[in-house]
């Protein structure tokens, strides 16, 4: 196995992808794009783009076992991570160390979008289960935060108290 090798043997092939190309998916309803899946890095990384609207952004949560990196491409967010909050703009990158509790909220009045990363991969598995859930206009209520909450479990996310 070389260094351009996945985990398994396979040898890694070189990837552009666009925007245009990447899927789109809608976890929580928010538009998001894979522009790398995990299974294109050797599970090194995965690497979404996200956009949120006005006001948008999740729950302080943390991730086992799973480092993230943020960069922001267009808007302005206030982002906290382990205690820090700051307003953040284009061209800031941010880690969010594995088990670090962190959080962001789009606080402009324009759509925002960030590049994620996550390393080792699976924030693209994780994201197109919660779009799968979505799918069907039911919402997140009582079922469908039993089904969050299991896939949280597979996924070593945690959502702060």
């Amino acid at each position: 196995m070389s260094a351009h090798d996945a985990p398994d043997g396979t040898a890694l092939q070189p990837r552009i992808t666009t925007f245009e190309e990447a899927e789109e998916i809608r976890p929580f309803g928010t538009p998001a794009r894979i522009m790398l899946r995990t299974e294109e890095t050797g599970g090194a990384f995965s690497a979404l783009l996200v956009m949120h609207g006005p006001g948008e952004g999740p729950p302080p949560h943390s991730h086992a076992g799973q480092a993230e990196y943020f960069f922001v491409v267009e808007g302005t967010y206030e982002m906290t991570i382990a205690g820090e909050t700051r307003i953040i703009g284009p061209g800031t990158i941010v880690f969010a160390p594995a088990n670090t509790i962190h959080t962001f909220k789009n606080i402009g009045d324009t759509t925002a979008k960030m590049l994620d990363w996550s390393l080792p991969g699976g924030q693209d598995h994780y994201f197109q289960e919660i779009d799968e859930m979505g799918k069907g206009g039911a919402g997140f209520g009582p079922e469908m935060m039993e089904r969050l909450e299991e896939t949280n479990r597979r996924h070593d996310v945690t959502f702060a108290k």
